[in-house]
């Protein structure tokens, strides 16, 4: 990947997939993999050789191994097993031994390589139109409506979402499935939530469970809801984009009300095809502001600038701070 195009390498790309990048440069990987189709397609690649040479399985000599070969071995091994060899010869053995293992692995690992760039190349060939319109309204809903319920509870700390009000997703849109208490609101929001330039903006399988405090729930949870209103009457992007400027021009949708934040601290969630469920965090939400004010994106700066809104129609500025447990109280990977 050309570095004028791409911010991070890809070595830096499989070292996030695999949590080993600091906070502020996997926030910067995660912002470039939401709107780039050719870096979410490596990452596929990547995830899928890794999760194919995790499940490889060694076969046994008589399987993979001509006769003739395992003949060989056998008669070598049976004279091996009958001379008498000194320390350091047999120190000798063992090391020549390990190169050929060594090299029997890299081989292999060429070929799995191979057979998956090889498989793979169609499918993958413009990834940027995997999901270019909306699927049916059926593949956004989860049927188990009691499933939706504790995946909304999951994005906050039980002391939170347990006396929160819970939303789910209708044909209608969002419905109130259970009263709150406290003034937070936890619900599950669907791909239309990401940027409108997203590869991913009408992925079906994106699940993200967040939970708004209540300012949040009053200045952000609206433009959640006029999104999905505006989703499931079929309006375009475009007719969107112009709906929500007029909205906050004739104040239907309301500023950013100060300290409003939300919870994304589930375990259960999808956030998209490249980075799966990603890391917990909680998201604070500005009107526009400059970035240095929170000195994010700086380095070992624990905030990043989050590209939900950038650039969009919606006057927010939005930072993210990873925090190093789920929801449950588990320990998530280090960032």
């Amino acid at each position: 990947m050309s570095p004028n195009r791409h911010p991070i390498e890809q070595e830096e790309l499989m070292a996030y997939l695999d949590g080993e990048l600091p906070a502020d440069q996997a926030t910067e990987a995660l912002s470039h993999l939401e709107l780039c189709p050719e870096c979410q397609t490596l990452a596929a690649d990547f995830r899928g050789v890794s999760q194919e040479l995790m499940a490889w399985e060694v076969e046994s000599p008589e399987v993979g191994i001509p006769s003739e070969i395992n003949a060989a071995l056998g008669e070598r091994l049976q004279k091996r097993e009958a001379a008498k060899v000194s320390w350091p010869r047999l120190e000798n053995r063992v090391m020549r031994s390990r190169w050929v293992w060594a090299g029997a692995l890299a081989i292999v690992c060429v070929a799995v390589g191979l057979k998956l760039t090889l498989t793979s190349r169609n499918r993958n060939e413009d990834r940027s139109t995997v999901y270019p319109s909306m699927a049916s309204i059926e593949q956004y809903l989860m049927p188990d409506r009691n499933a939706e319920i504790a995946m909304a509870r999951s994005a906050a700390p039980e002391a939170i979402s347990s006396d929160a009000k819970i939303l789910v997703l209708g044909w209608r849109g969002y419905e109130t499935a259970i009263e709150g208490k406290n003034g937070f609101v936890c619900m599950v929001e669907r791909s239309w939530m990401s940027p409108f330039n997203s590869a991913e903006f009408w992925n079906p399988k994106t699940r993200v469970p967040i939970c708004f405090n209540p300012a949040a729930a009053r200045s952000i949870l609206p433009l959640t809801i006029k999104r999905t209103e505006m989703v499931l009457a079929g309006l375009s992007k475009a007719q969107m984009i112009d709906s929500i400027k007029a909205g906050f021009d004739n104040k239907e949708l309301p500023a950013a009300e100060l300290g409003s934040m939300c919870y994304m601290m589930s375990r259960a969630g999808y956030l998209n095809d490249a980075v799966g469920h990603y890391v917990p965090h909680l998201m604070f939400y500005f009107p526009l502001t400059d970035k240095s004010s929170w000195g994010a994106d700086l380095p070992d700066s624990p905030v990043t600038l989050n590209p939900q809104f950038q650039g969009g129609p919606e006057p927010i500025t939005e930072f993210v701070i990873p925090v190093g447990k789920w929801s449950d109280g588990t320990a998530a990977p280090v960032m």
